[in-house]
């Protein structure tokens, strides 16, 4: 995976990032649920775009793969 930004908005564009940073890994959904503390049926939710994370969840999931989430002010 490249040093590329994601914007959240793009919800669906953002998950499968990180969706594929967790294969390149060889990171199993479980794996991915015991590191990150964020369950697996809320990722699937956040795929098809049922729900949002929680900034706390899109944080720790982010971090579990390398990504940071940063706040910018819109210029």
């Amino acid at each position: 995976m490249s040093n590329s930004e994601y914007n959240m908005r793009d919800q669906k564009t953002a998950m499968a990032a990180l969706d594929e940073e967790r294969r390149n890994r060889g990171m199993s959904l479980g794996d991915m649920e015991e590191r990150s503390g964020v369950s697996v049926n809320s990722v699937y939710a956040w795929r098809s775009c049922a729900r949002s994370p929680t900034l706390c969840n899109a944080v720790a999931i982010a971090e579990t793969f390398g990504f940071e989430i940063i706040m910018r002010r819109k210029t």
